[in-house]
C-alpha cells in the first residue's frame, strides 16, 4: 500500500478515499457520500470561477480595459443588470439584457444549425455506384462493391426514417407503412448503439477508478 507520508502518497490517499466515499452511495445514501459530494461541488464551482476569469474575463475583458479600450466597461454594466432581478423595482433592467442575449444566442444558434445541417443535407447525396481505382490504375472491385453497398444502405436507411416522420397523411398504404416500420427499427438500432457506447464509456471510467485503487493505492496489480 502506498505510504501517505509524502506529497505524492497523500494525493493518492485523498483520491482513493474520495473515490470510496463517492462509491459508498451504491450501498445507500449516507453522510460520508454527502460530505464528499459537497466537497466536489465546491471544488467544481471554485474551478469554474477561476477558469472563467482566466480564459474569458482576464484575456478578453480586463486586458482590453488596461490597454485603454474603455468601451468594454459597458459589458460590466450589462452584466450588473442581470442582478437587478433581485429588485422588484429594477427587475425590468434584467429583462432587457436577458432578451438581448437571448436574441443574440438565437441568431448564433440558427447560424450554427444552418452551417452544420446544410452540409449534412448536401453530403446525403451519394452516388449509388462507386468506382474505386487502385494505385496501378485498375479497378478495385472489392472496394467498389463495398462502397456502393454502403451508399445504397445509407439511402435506404434515410428514406425509411424520413417516411416514418412523414405525418402529413395517414399511412394506409402497406408499402409505406412497412417502410415506416423499417425506419423505426433502424432508429432503434441506432439508439441502441449510442446507448451501448455510453455504457462502455461509463464502464471505462469505472475501470479506470478500479485500476487506480488496485494499482496505485494498494498495489494488488503491477504497473
Amino acid at each position: 500500500m502506498t505510504s501517505p507520508f509524502s506529497f505524492g502518497g497523500a494525493v493518492i490517499w485523498l483520491g482513493a478515499l474520495a473515490t470510496l466515499a463517492l462509491y459508498s452511495v451504491l450501498y445507500r445514501e449516507n453522510p460520508i457520500y454527502r460530505f464528499a459530494e459537497h466537497i466536489f461541488l465546491g471544488l467544481a464551482t471554485a474551478m469554474g470561477l477561476y477558469m472563467t476569469w482566466k480564459t474569458v474575463l482576464y484575456p478578453t475583458w480586463y486586458k482590453e480595459l488596461v490597454a485603454g479600450h474603455w468601451a468594454w466597461i459597458l459589458t460590466l454594466v450589462a452584466g450588473g443588470m442581470y442582478y437587478t432581478i433581485y429588485s422588484k423595482r429594477l427587475v425590468w433592467m434584467s429583462r432587457l439584457v436577458m432578451m438581448t442575449m437571448m436574441g443574440l444566442s438565437a441568431g448564433l444558434g440558427f447560424r450554427g444549425f444552418f452551417g452544420t445541417y446544410m452540409k449534412q443535407i448536401g453530403a446525403s447525396f451519394k452516388p449509388l455506384v462507386v468506382m474505386q481505382h487502385t494505385a496501378a490504375g485498375g479497378v478495385d472491385v472489392g472496394g467498389s462493391v463495398f462502397a456502393s453497398f454502403t451508399n445504397i444502405l445509407f439511402l435506404a436507411t434515410m428514406v425509411c426514417v424520413m417516411t416514418y416522420f412523414f405525418f402529413s397523411f395517414e399511412q394506409k398504404n402497406r408499402p409505406i407503412r412497412r417502410t415506416a416500420s423499417a425506419g423505426r427499427w433502424l432508429m432503434m438500432i441506432a439508439f441502441g448503439a449510442m446507448f451501448g457506447s455510453t455504457v462502455m464509456a461509463r464502464l471505462s471510467l469505472f475501470i479506470g477508478r478500479l485500476t487506480f485503487l488496485f494499482q496505485d493505492w494498494i498495489h494488488l496489480i503491477r504497473s
